[in-house]
């Protein structure tokens, strides 16, 4: 039992180093528009085009090829995934020109596709099924905690390369966070499956580490997924709009400097990072034959919690920095159960163990909704101001909740059928 828990431990650090690397390649980007935008000369056009390069291929990847990690075997399609990424991130640092950089960050967002559902799958083989939920809550403080230090990280080097104008900066901010992330993809090849080291994981009722033979590629007629994929469009969505648009509403609407916007917009930030964990845990001690009731619980308040920073926006910076800080974790805690152990569990036992092709799909469309958000929130603050972006962002959180109880009453119906015809039998 000792040597299954270190092999558990073991599983988790890797995965969290793994993961948390991605995040350090992803932002740069976000760092280094100015940058790029003064050394290629690009418009506002062209520098949130390279956004759609970078996110477009990933969320392809996902709804169209889902079943990778489901074939090959969660291992190989993590190690290498990671490792490609990071090759092709050290390219876009030696990008001579616009269109160059357009195709190696297409790349990267294609080669880190499949690394979630990979990383779902080898988590879920390790993990009993009654903990999973806090596994899953904790391993995506990777992100939350890569997106920090890759953002610092970049604008750290942007700063310290401020007065050489030959691009140095921005190449650098892209050069520096590869290598961490090759590193990671060499430590991430001593990953083992169970069946590889010949344990057993007490708890487990499918093994799922291995390919399946039964692939479906009609994941969509799955109970319960067409529901869970509008939901994670919604959240991402949200996400997505506060990540980009609340620094400047906070600025230009409420009135706040730079500095306290940031502190502002970081809480946002903050939130997830203690919602996703204590979600976790909450759904396996309080809800652990039932968590997507939970999670609906957890995306009503957060609808509550939007309704109380619409009508509280003048209150000051402590009421604020609450319902921002209850946001963040209401919105950043289903998407890491959504994404990670709830889509893994509806794949594993709706559709033959293949966990990671749900995951991926759920995750996949989840991410068009990063992927349609800037145009569309500048078409509604173009229609309707500001007011009208905060309330997009309560309806897509209202909506997101009805259709999270939406996939929590599919599958309980499922489940009661499945039961009544076993009773037949």
């Amino acid at each position: 039992m000792e040597s299954v828990r270190c092999f558990q431990l073991h599983c988790f650090v890797l995965i969290w180093l793994g993961y948390c690397s991605t995040y350090f390649i992803r932002k740069p980007l976000d760092v280094v528009k100015t940058v790029l935008g003064e050394n290629f000369k690009l418009g506002m056009s062209d520098l949130a085009w390279l956004d759609t390069s970078l996110m477009l291929p990933y969320a392809a990847i996902q709804i169209l090829a889902p079943g990778l990690p489901d074939k090959f075997g969660s291992r190989k399609v993590l190690c290498s995934c990671v490792m490609l990424a990071s090759l092709s991130t050290l390219l876009s640092s030696f990008s001579p020109n616009y269109m160059t950089l357009s195709i190696t960050l297409a790349l990267t967002g294609l080669f880190l596709a499949p690394v979630w559902p990979a990383s779902s799958k080898m988590l879920t083989s390790w993990f009993p099924d009654s903990t999973l939920n806090s596994v899953f809550g904790l391993i995506t403080t990777a992100a939350f905690t890569g997106g920090l230090g890759g953002t610092a990280l970049a604008a750290t080097i942007v700063h310290h390369y401020a007065g050489d104008h030959t691009g140095k900066g921005w190449r650098m901010a892209f050069a520096y966070p590869s290598i961490l992330a090759f590193m990671a993809s060499i430590l991430l090849l001593t990953l083992k499956s169970p069946e590889d080291r010949q344990v057993e994981i007490p708890g487990k009722k499918i093994k799922n580490d291995t390919g399946s033979k039964t692939f479906r590629p009609s994941l969509l007629r799955i109970v319960g997924v067409k529901e869970l994929c509008v939901t994670m469009f919604c959240l991402k969505f949200v996400r997505f709009m506060m990540y980009l648009w609340l620094p400047l509403y906070l600025k230009k609407v409420l009135g706040y400097t730079n500095l306290q916007a940031g502190f502002l917009s970081s809480m946002f930030d903050v939130g997830g990072i203690i919602g996703s964990p204590l979600l976790g845990f909450v759904l396996d001690y309080f809800f652990q034959n039932e968590p997507l009731k939970g999670v609906t619980h957890c995306m009503i308040l957060g609808t509550l919690s939007v309704v109380a920073f619409i009508l509280s926006t003048t209150g000051g910076l402590a009421i604020n920095c609450f319902c921002l800080l209850l946001m963040g974790a209401s919105n950043c805690g289903p998407d890491s159960m959504l994404a990670g152990s709830i889509s893994m569990d509806i794949g594993n036992r709706k559709a033959d163990g293949n966990g990671a092709s749900v995951t991926s799909l759920v995750n996949g469309i989840g991410s068009l909704g990063g992927v349609l958000e800037g145009t569309s929130v500048w078409i509604v603050w173009y229609l309707a101001g500001w007011s009208g972006v905060l309330n997009l962002v309560l309806v897509l959180t209202a909506v997101g909740a009805f259709f999270c109880y939406r996939t929590y009453s599919a599958i309980q119906t499922s489940d009661k059928a499945e039961k009544n015809v076993q009773s037949i039998c």
